[in-house]
């Protein structure tokens, strides 16, 4: 009976502190150079122990939830050129990050 109570709290400790990590979320559009969205682009948010991505709808809207800390957020789409933000979440944050703009490669002439 000592263990299955020990047992209990223990899995109610580490699902407060599960819960206590959760920052929130960044949302924002990826748009193209003409200002339509992009759909499609590679967001994926780096910190010191995963890696967390999310793709573009069909509009360039995107959502992702992450941890407390600092993240580099990272936009790739073939054709375009890479974007990268810097941002800090805090507990329980939501982040709008502003309208990224993807910038198309240059066509190669031969």
């Amino acid at each position: 009976m000592k263990k299955l109570i020990v047992l209990m709290v223990l899995s109610l400790f580490v699902c407060g502190v599960t819960k206590a990590t959760t920052a929130g979320d960044i949302f924002g559009y990826v748009h193209d150079t003409n200002g339509k969205g992009l759909p499609g682009v590679e967001i994926s948010s780096k910190d010191d122990c995963k890696v967390c991505s999310e793709k573009t709808t069909g509009s360039g809207s995107y959502y992702l939830s992450l941890s407390v800390g600092n993240y580099k957020i990272k936009y790739e789409k073939e054709g375009y050129q890479t974007q990268n933000s810097d941002i800090n979440l805090l507990k329980n944050e939501r982040k709008s990050i502003e309208i990224v703009v993807m910038v198309a490669n240059p066509i190669p002439i031969n």
